[in-house]
């Protein structure tokens, strides 16, 4: 039977953690505990930090020399190797983790083992900064407490019941598997700028009986569409938006990660590639551009967003590097270059348009490339948005039903 595995640091979260644990007991939801805290102690956990330290390799008077965050560290993946154990054994209905920023570590590398479609739940009070770490593409829920985790008070004690609560309404609800038919999913990445584009595939792919998945290229949305990817829960992947990788390379607001553009090479799911919105770097405010992008084209997205025009060298480097992470995949790949340009900027008139930037990044995917290498590399006399070219991505994933 799936149950709520609760993971926290009982060592010094003894009194709130006892109080969840409790709670969910009352709401005939028992959970499974994992102790991650460092000093160990007797908690009554099903999994006590002594059994989590030693799945880790380590005795917990082994950690104290490791330092604070190592021994943390250590920690979390002992929880990891237990979880994993719980999910492959289909004893996971819902991961529940809360506390301090310890907890919030532990959750960024417990959540990723939990499959996407299981709820994974975190309330801490670092869910009020940067998340992204956190959220790592999957489909978490987070909380914030307004008071620190410690002890025993009537605002805690509402939002603690408020949390097993949420986790066991999640636990319940059940429900179909978000992508239940993964034969007839298509993940596709899109941008404002690239939209038209990945409406014609939609369009298209909806004609032959496919279902399409669309995620925001914008750092998160990139994690996402790599885990499913991953994860097999698509038969094939369009890649119309690889802005990302340029904001990873060149220091933009929303990197992907190092992850980008290896999920369907090493999953062997077909795949194909434009580089859409390579033409651009995404900044913040357009007052806090670093001196080095000030000379360059730019535009004002919004109050919060600058987008700033990439060099021919830095589209040459992008392309290379796409080559060398696809590396040899197990499955039909194609990058498709779309020669008159990969954005709504970037056309004839625009205020990114640069020919000679697009046939960089070509020859940079040229370059990096091995010889005899199976990906298929194809420059066409269109632009991104054009509708021939959003069928020529279609018939480059799905070549039976394209014709």
């Amino acid at each position: 039977m799936s149950r709520v595995v609760v993971a926290g640091t009982f060592d010094t979260k003894a009194e709130p953690l006892g109080l969840l644990v409790e709670k969910l007991r009352s709401l005939d939801a028992p959970p499974v505990t994992i102790d991650t805290g460092v000093f160990g102690g007797d908690h009554g956990c099903d999994h006590p930090a002594e059994a989590v330290a030693e799945t880790a390799g380590y005795s917990l008077e082994e950690l104290p020399p490791l330092g604070r965050a190592g021994a943390v560290s250590a920690m979390a993946t002992g929880a990891a190797r237990i979880l994993r154990q719980l999910v492959d054994g289909g004893a996971v209905g819902a991961l529940v983790c809360m506390g301090g920023s310890n907890a919030a570590a532990a959750f960024s590398v417990l959540a990723p083992i939990v499959p996407i479609g299981v709820p994974k739940i975190l309330m801490a009070t670092s869910v009020a900064g940067e998340t992204r770490a956190l959220v790592h593409g999957g489909d978490v829920t987070m909380l914030y407490p307004i008071l620190d985790i410690e002890g025993d008070n009537r605002i805690l004690r509402s939002m603690i019941s408020r949390l097993a609560h949420v986790s066991v309404a999640l636990l319940r609800a059940g429900g179909e598997h978000p992508v239940s038919a993964p034969e007839d999913s298509v993940a596709l990445t899109m941008y404002g700028v690239t939209n038209p584009c990945v409406a014609h595939c939609r369009e298209l792919l909806v004609d032959r009986g496919l279902e399409p998945l669309v995620f925001h290229a914008n750092g998160t949305g990139g994690r996402s569409f790599e885990s499913f990817v991953r994860q097999g829960l698509v038969a094939s992947a369009i890649d119309v938006t690889i802005s990302e990788l340029a904001d990873e390379l060149f220091g933009g607001l929303w990197p992907a990660g190092s992850g980008r553009l290896t999920g369907a090479s090493l999953s062997a799911v077909p795949q194909a590639i434009a580089p859409g919105a390579i033409d651009m770097i995404c900044l913040g405010p357009l007052a806090s551009l670093p001196e080095r992008f000030r000379s360059r084209r730019h535009v004002a997205h919004n109050d919060l967003v600058t987008l700033v025009r990439t060099t021919p060298e830095e589209n040459h480097r992008l392309g290379r590097t796409v080559a060398e992470r696809l590396g040899t995949p197990g499955a039909a790949t194609s990058v498709l270059v779309p020669m008159k340009g990969v954005s709504q900027l970037d056309i004839e008139g625009g205020a990114f348009h640069d020919p000679g930037s697009v046939e960089a990044f070509a020859e940079g995917v040229a370059s990096g490339l091995p010889p005899h290498s199976p990906v298929s590399l194809v420059r066409m006399d269109h632009h991104i948005n054009d509708r021939e070219f959003a069928e020529a991505l279609v018939a480059a994933v799905d070549p039976v039903r394209a014709r």
